[in-house]
Parts: structure tokens; sequence; C-alpha cells
């Protein structure tokens, strides 16, 4: 009797195992985790496009629950109840909204947890927001439907293109096209001809024309150069136009004409030896006179420039009274001593005096020397692209990034060159380069390595030409 009790609790063990397994398997088998408590949440949904009992509930692709259970609500304008189960580790921001998509091709769904950036939580058994995810058909429908529509826009066009096409392109318009056709060919022919005929008179005339450009861009070159003394030239014409305006012409020419008149009897006077101009002209003694004179008034100027003392009279002070003395032998020894110091730093004066006019005269030989030199120094040209009273880097951007710029100090500005060259038919070459990158860009000449004008350079290798 004891051995068949001790049987049926052991059948009753087992039987209990059995179910509590099977219940473990059943709920595994949906999903629901037993040991996990969790918190439930309901959506309210218009269609659940096959959501079923089950269906994973994910956030950004991670599970934290399921769907427990879906009500059709026929007195609630048919919508469905969605009850979600989410594990209590996860809390949920106000205004998350529940979102049913598309997990796989297959069209497996599941709700997607879309967290919002409220601080505050809700609380187990609150109602979500509820998004349903738009299928394939209908997402391929919105963006198909504007290509639709535009595609029949453009079949109208090309029916009504077609249409005008047609009426255009009829029998008379073909013969017009043909004609037309026909005449620009006649056309291209003459311009080929024409073509050729002025390539082959360039081909000749190309050292004239390269001469007239040479000569076209010199005197352009001097005229911006002159362009100052240009504009003091017309302002001057037009101050003189306006004088002649205020003038009165008619007086003047009177006047002019009795001037000219007596001048006429002046000079008929002076031919007749009238009066002392005439006597002066007829007779040569006056003029040797005057010539000997003006020779004499010459002689005395120098002796009185080198010799002021000799035609000065001396004043000396005695005691706080003046004594004029015309004669040297009136003086006493002392006074004697006085004048005698006095002649000799005189002497000293006119001395120096000679030595600088020989100091100056030599100055100027040495500055027409250096001015020959420069004329037969080696005449290079550059184009200035800046100036500043500060130096500029060479990484600078006011360089452009040109490498291999000439920097020179004078006084204190730097100035830069660039593009050195031997020729100046090629300086307009190198000009218009630079001046893609620097508008105000000019060239200039150096000689000996000094800066010149342009013009001076030109000047400096045309005499050497000769």
């Amino acid at each position: 009797m004891q051995k068949s009790k001790k049987r049926y609790i052991w059948y009753g063990l087992a039987g209990i195992i059995i179910l509590a397994i099977a219940y473990w398997g059943f709920n595994f088998l949906k999903g629901t985790p037993l040991f996990k408590k969790t918190n439930s949440y309901y959506v309210f949904y218009d269609k659940i496009e096959g959501l079923n009992n089950s269906c994973p509930v994910t956030v950004n692709g991670y599970k934290i629950g399921q769907v427990m259970d879906i009500k059709f609500l026929p007195n609630n304008d048919n919508k469905l109840l969605i009850t979600l189960e989410i594990t209590n580790e996860f809390l949920l921001p106000d205004e998350t909204i529940a979102r049913i998509y598309s997990m796989d091709l297959m069209g497996s769904k599941g709700v997607e947890l879309i967290f919002g950036q409220s601080k505050k939580f809700h609380q187990p058994n609150d109602t979500l927001i509820g998004e349903v995810e738009q299928s394939l058909k209908d997402q391929v429908s919105v963006q198909m439907l504007p290509i639709k529509n535009q595609a029949e826009e453009l079949m109208k066009e090309i029916e009504k293109a077609i249409a005008i096409i047609s009426y255009i392109f009829n029998e008379e318009t073909r013969d017009n096209l043909e004609k037309s056709f026909a005449s620009i060919k006649t056309t291209m022919a003459y311009i080929e001809h024409s073509a050729f005929s002025l390539d082959t008179l360039l081909v000749k005339e190309s050292g004239k024309i390269s001469r007239i450009l040479s000569n076209v861009e010199s005197i352009t070159l001097n005229l911006r150069n002159n362009h100052e003394q240009i504009s003091n030239i017309l302002n001057n014409l037009s101050t003189f136009s306006d004088t002649l305006v205020a003038l009165n012409i008619s007086q003047t020419i009177i006047q002019a004409n009795k001037a000219l008149t007596d001048f006429n009897t002046i000079i008929e006077k002076v031919n007749n030896g009238e009066g002392t101009f005439g006597q002066l002209l007829k007779d040569d003694k006056l003029a040797k006179q005057l010539e000997n004179a003006a020779e004499n008034l010459d002689k005395l100027l120098k002796d009185l420039r080198l010799n002021p003392k000799k035609y000065v009279n001396f004043s000396l002070m005695n005691i706080g009274r003046t004594v004029n003395v015309s004669d040297e032998s009136e003086l006493n020894r002392r006074d004697r001593k006085v004048i005698e110091k006095q002649k000799r730093k005189d002497e000293k004066n006119r001395d120096k005096n000679l030595e600088k006019e020989q100091d100056k005269s030599e100055e100027d030989k040495l500055k027409s020397e250096e001015k020959s030199d420069m004329s037969n120094a080696d005449i290079q040209f550059m184009i200035q692209i800046r100036a500043a009273s500060s130096k500029i880097e060479n990484d600078s951007e006011e360089l452009q990034g040109f490498n291999d710029v000439v920097e020179l100090k004078i006084g204190n500005r730097y100035k830069y060159y660039i593009y050195p060259h031997n020729e100046s038919s090629q300086t307009s070459y190198y000009l218009e380069m630079a001046r893609q990158d620097f508008p105000d860009a000019f060239p200039v000449a150096f000689a000996e390595k000094k800066p010149i004008a342009y013009s001076y350079g030109l000047g400096l290798l045309a005499e050497k030409g000769k």
C-alpha cells in the first residue's frame, strides 16, 4: 500500500513538471518572458496592415517586447486596439510613436518605437501615438505619380510639336529649304575663297602689319606716359580759347596794325641813322666803346667778388667810437696788424671759393660721364606689378603665387618686378600676361641694374643701335 501511494505521488509530480514545461514552452514560442516583469501600453490604429499577436516590438532594431492582444472596436469608429507588453527596463518618453513597419521583404510586420525628446516618461497602461508605415506599393505610387503626370504633359507637347512640324514642312517649304541650302553652299564657297585671299594677304603683309601694331603700341604707350602733359596742354588750349573769346579781336587787330606802322617808322629812322640807336648802328666807334666798357665792368665785378675788402672802407671800433679810414698809412701798428689778418682771411675765403667752383665743375663733368656710361650700359626690361611701403613676403597673396619676383628697395618703398627680358618687342606680350593677374602692371627699363623710365630705356636702346 505504501508503494502504490509513492508511485501516485511520483506520477503527480511528473504531471506537474510536464505541465510547467509545456506552459514555459508555449510562452517561449510566443516570445513571452517568464522571469521578466513587463509593462502594458495601448495604441489605437485605423488599420494594422497584417500585424498579429506575438509580433516583436523593437527600438532601433532591438526587441524590447511584443504584441500581446489585438481587439476590434466596432463602437469606436471600427478602430483596432493593440496591447504592447514591454519589459520594465525601458521607460518610454512622452510623445513616443509606435509605428507599424515591414520587417523584411516577405511582409513580416512589427512595431517600432520612435522615442520623443521629452524628459517626461509614460506610465504603464498609457496610450501611445500610433502610426503606420507606407507599403512599398503606396511608396511607388507616390513617387511615380509626378512622373506619370509629367509624361502625360510631355506626350501632349510632342503631339503639338509633330502637328506644327507637319504643317511647316509641306512641299513648298521643302522646296524653299532646298533653295536655301543651295544658297548657303554658294555663300560658303565665296567665304572660303575670301578667307583664302585674306590669308594670302596676311602672309604677304605680315611684316607691315607687325610694324604697324608695334608703332600703334609705341604711340599708345607714349600717350599713357605723357597723359598728364597732354591734359595740361588741353587745359592750356581751353584757357587760351576762352581768353580769345573774351578779347575784343577787332580792336586788338587795329592796335596791332598801328603798332606795326609805328615800328616801321622807327625802323626807317634807324636805317637813316637818326637817333641814338641809329647812330649806334651806323657808327662803330660807339659800339666799340660799349664793348670795352662791358669788358672793364666784367673785370671789375670779378675782382670785386674775389677781393671785396679792396673796394670797401674799413670801419674800426675804438673805445665806443667809429673811425673811418680811407688811407692805411693813417693807421697805427695795431690796426695795421688787424687789417693784414683780415686780408689773409679774405685770401683764404677766395681760395675756398675757387676750390668750390673747381669741385662743382668736376662734379658736372662726372655727371656727364655717368650719363655717357649709362648710354653704353646694357638695357633690360621688366614688368612692375607692385609697390609698397613695407616688404611683401614671397608667399603673400598679393604676388599671386609668382616665385621669381625681383624685389628692389628704392628710397623708402619696395618695388616688385617679373618677366625680365632684353628685347623691347617682347614687352607687350609679357605686359598682357602680367595684366591678367595685375591690372595696374606697367613696363620699366633697367640700366646698370637701376630702374629708369621705359621710354628713356627705349631711347638709349635706339642710340646704341645707331
